[in-house]
This record gives structure tokens, sequence and C-alpha cells, in this order.
């Protein structure tokens, strides 16, 4: 394998290198489901600048959210280590929060629960 022109030994990871590399594409490909479109293409773009091989990426072509996503999971296949490094800090950046507090208006002012508002009345 070693006299591939395209295989060298700097290119060779270590068994930890390559436990990250796959922990972090599964997180990168579940993670980016929850992105929103643009930030999906976004990220489909940083991926495609990743990528090993040389010559001048390819801008993204318009898509559907699934082939937004399947492009999503086919590019983590062919990225290095770096470039999935990479994709990883995009989705953690731009990751949901959660979802904000529901307004107060709709509640009582007491913050008292209903079975000892109804004891106190009796």
């Amino acid at each position: 394998m070693s006299e591939l022109p395209f295989i060298s030994d700097h290119l060779r990871l270590s068994g930890s290198a390559v436990r990250k590399l796959r922990e972090l594409r599964e997180q990168v490909k579940i993670a980016s489901l929850s992105l929103p479109m643009p930030l999906q293409r976004k990220l489909l773009e940083l991926m495609e600048q990743a990528r090993p091989w040389t010559g001048t990426p390819q801008p993204v072509p318009e898509m559907t959210r699934g082939e937004v996503i399947r492009a999503i999971r086919w590019r983590l296949g062919t990225l290095p280590l770096d470039g999935v490094l990479a994709a990883a800090r995009f989705v953690a950046q731009h990751r949901r929060r959660g979802r904000p507090a529901a307004p107060d208006a709709g509640r009582r002012a007491t913050s008292v629960p209903s079975r000892l508002r109804r004891a106190r009345s009796r």
C-alpha cells in the first residue's frame, strides 16, 4: 500500500485519531439535521472547500433539504480530520441553544400549584 503515490506515511492516522474522526463525523451528521437550511448550505460549502483533492471547489447547486442532508453525509465520509474538525466547530457555533421560554401571559400571577389553591379556597 505504501507504494501508491498518493499514500504516504504522514497521512496515516493513529488509532485514537481514527476514533476521534469517526465520532466527530457522527456528531456533525446528527447535529447538522437541526440546522436551518441556509446554515446547512454553508456547512456544505465549508465541507466542499475542505476536501483533500486539488482543484477549485465546485459551488453548491440548488438542492432540496433532503439532497443537502445526503450531500453532507457523503462529504463527511470524504473529509480528512482537519475538515471534520472545521465542520464540527461550525456546527457547534451555530447550534440552536434551545427553545425560548414561553411567555407568562397565560399563567396566573401566583405560583401556588392548583391543588393548593383549591385547598385554600374551601
